[in-house]
């Protein structure tokens, strides 16, 4: 450590003493008292770090009456003159802490079955979540880039920075834009992710067990949807209407080539009740059907004339047989 950092670590210090500091300058002193208070409540020394700062608790310790209560009032203002001692060895521990940025919580947000959320995100990007979702913003959101990271289907209606680019994450399947509309459709427990552009451009690259993202096909413009097979590594580019793709923002229902599971979840979702499959299609029967706000009852009662399939409430639940698809 230099004099210079030296006397940076000693003004910021006596800031803290004089309760002078900026609230982010005592919340990272403050961090790192609470640490040097846990290292020696825990005993653990595993690293050169806390083997310093558990020797200087101890130093600080001696000077401190041997009454609990006593200690539990002291304690504090003796870290705070403690804090010094790590000038002389070690300083650069305190140093290297003090010049990290606080630590930031995640912002999450999910959508129950059965229901949907508009969100307006820190940098105005407006995010529409479908049922069955789950929306997780990078701590560093905004900053460099704006990174998202998305399990279920969401629809973007990205704000424009070109210097941020705006990156979800699904799986190991990123969708970069720079400001746009599209619907990204990734839910885990299906065999396929789909995007679909409304407007603008984006760019669906996968990220490879070397961290690096090798983009899929060529730049998507509207009414461009990319599918992508979770279990083979495979990827095609189709037209689809983005439109009604992302009609369930107003509770609609469109399905572009969607098999018997497919639909079955999705009705699952939307509806907030459990469908279940009572066997296996007998052929891969794939429809392509869309709905205005329909009722769940009428829903069926198509789908059964299109497609062949029978059904049954029972139990609050809708068990579907399907191996007479046509």
């Amino acid at each position: 450590m230099n004099t210079k950092e030296s006397a940076e670590i000693k003004a910021l210090l006596q800031k803290y003493q004089k309760d002078e500091c900026t609230p982010d300058e005592r919340a990272r002193v403050e961090a790192w008292l609470n640490k040097l208070n846990n290292t020696s409540q825990t005993g653990t020394t595993s690293s050169a770090e806390d083997r310093i700062l558990n020797r200087i608790r101890k130093r600080v310790l001696k000077g401190i009456p041997s009454r609990s209560a006593e200690r539990k009032i002291y304690v504090l203002q003796y870290l705070k003159v403690a804090a010094l001692l790590l000038l002389v060895p070690g300083g650069f521990l305190l140093y290297s802490q003090l010049k990290q940025p606080a630590p930031q919580a995640l912002q999450q947000y999910s959508t129950a079955r059965g229901e949907r959320k508009v969100l307006i995100l820190p940098d105005s990007t407006v995010v529409t979540l479908n049922s069955s979702s789950v929306l997780t913003l990078s701590a560093d959101f905004g900053e460099k880039k704006r990174i998202v990271k998305l399990s279920g289907e969401g629809f973007f209606h990205v704000k424009h920075d070109a210097a941020k680019p705006f990156i979800v994450t699904s799986g190991n399947i990123q969708t970069q834009v720079l400001g746009t509309q599209f619907n990204v459709h990734a839910y885990n427990n299906e065999s396929e992710y789909k995007i679909a552009v409304v407007s603008g451009m984006v760019s669906v690259g996968e990220k490879k067990a070397s961290d690096k993202v090798v983009t899929m096909g060529k730049v998507l413009t509207r009414n461009l949807m990319l599918v992508y097979n979770r279990q083979a590594h495979e990827h095609y580019i189709k037209t689809a209407d983005a439109d009604k793709l992302s009609a369930w923002q107003n509770g609609g229902l469109y399905f572009d080539e969607a098999t018997i599971p497919e639909i079955s979840s999705t009705l699952s979702r939307m509806y907030n009740i459990d469908v279940q499959l009572q066997d296996k299609p007998g052929r891969n029967c794939k429809y392509t059907i869309g709905f205005n706000s329909q009722p769940l009852d009428k829903v069926l009662r198509v789908l059964s004339q299109l497609t062949g399939i029978t059904y049954q409430y029972t139990n609050h639940k809708i068990f579907i047989q399907s191996q007479n698809c046509r």
